[in-house]
């Protein structure tokens, strides 16, 4: 009988092992709580290493917990008594945009060339057939003076490459441009209509060749590459709807600005220089008088005996003239 009661003592679970994993999680919050410390006190210990580190590179002066004194880190300070007066606030200035206008004024010094109110006079004497014709047309403000062409007057159809129509035009722009020495602006735009050819992939690169043909153009007339720049717009700025044929004849077009501020070119090209070239040039224009040269839309551009131009629809067949209205 003993011998049983002593075996069902010994199968009797112990009720006290909780208290060993109890024991280890006090033990593992311990040493918790000792590496938290441990870690605070390097923290601080870091942190006034680097303070004196900071201090000695930028000579901040001063005892911990009290102002810092010494020179600031801006190197260009105002005065105590500038604070508020409004002018310190004007004095750090960082980069900004310039206006297209600003630009120019700089390039050159602000010196006002001729006068685009007269200049105008003059164009409108030498372009007078276009203008009345609708395939010119001038406008002026304060700071230029621009010179819109139909692009149907000075390229075929999806070319760049200028008609001898455009060289009689350019031609006879050229003796009033080369009597003054206005900054000139070539603008070239397109219509609406993509293109995408073996030569052009986009309106940008039409409108940007077209421009660059009749800058060469001038220059061919002796108008210095200096006084030129060109402005590639593709389609945008229309001045009608691209929904219509002749909306879009309107904005495929070639604009000739001037500006109201001079270019000053060198000594070496002086004014007799540039009479020699005038007289070389109308010698020139002399040579081609009665020149008639045919359109892709019909019309004709004559340079008459006296210098003028004159644009015509007259075709001449076999010495008769087929048509004589001009719309």
């Amino acid at each position: 009988m003993n011998r049983v009661r002593k075996t069902n003592q010994m199968k009797q679970p112990s009720q006290d092992r909780w208290l060993v994993s109890y024991a280890d999680y006090m033990t593992l919050m311990f040493a918790l709580f000792v590496v938290l410390y441990a870690s605070s006190i390097v923290k601080e210990q870091s942190f006034d290493v680097l303070s004196e580190s900071l201090g000695k590179i930028f000579d901040i002066s001063g005892d911990k917990g009290k102002g810092v004194s010494g020179n600031g880190l801006l190197t260009n300070q105002v005065s105590q008594t500038e604070h508020f007066d409004g002018n310190s606030l004007q004095q750090e200035k960082g980069p900004e945009l310039i206006p297209q206008q600003e630009l120019i004024n700089e390039s050159v010094n602000k010196q006002v060339g001729n006068p685009l109110e007269a200049l105008k006079h003059e164009l409108n004497t030498a372009l007078y057939e276009l203008t009345e014709n609708g395939l010119a047309k001038l406008e002026q403000n304060e700071d230029w003076l621009t010179i819109e062409l139909s692009s149907g007057l000075l390229f075929p159809s999806g070319s760049a490459t200028t008609s001898p129509a455009a060289a009689i035009i350019i031609e006879e722009l050229s003796k009033v441009l080369l009597t003054v020495d206005n900054i000139i602006e070539i603008r070239g735009y397109t219509d609406s209509l993509t293109i995408n050819n073996e030569l052009f992939r986009s309106n940008w690169q039409l409108s940007a060749a077209r421009a660059a043909s009749i800058t060469n153009l001038l220059e061919s007339f002796g108008v210095i590459q200096q006084r030129m720049t060109i402005q590639a717009n593709g389609s945008n700025e229309p001045v009608a709807s691209n929904e219509t044929a002749s909306g879009r004849a309107k904005n495929r077009r070639v604009v000739i600005a001037l500006s109201k501020y001079t270019y000053k070119n060198s000594e070496s090209n002086s004014q007799d220089d540039n009479a020699e070239t005038r007289e070389l040039l109308q010698q020139k224009l002399s040579d081609s008088i009665n020149t008639k040269v045919p359109q892709s839309d019909g019309i004709r551009v004559i340079k008459m005996p006296n210098g003028s131009i004159k644009i015509t629809t007259r075709q001449e067949e076999d010495g008769e003239v087929i048509d004589e209205s001009i719309d």
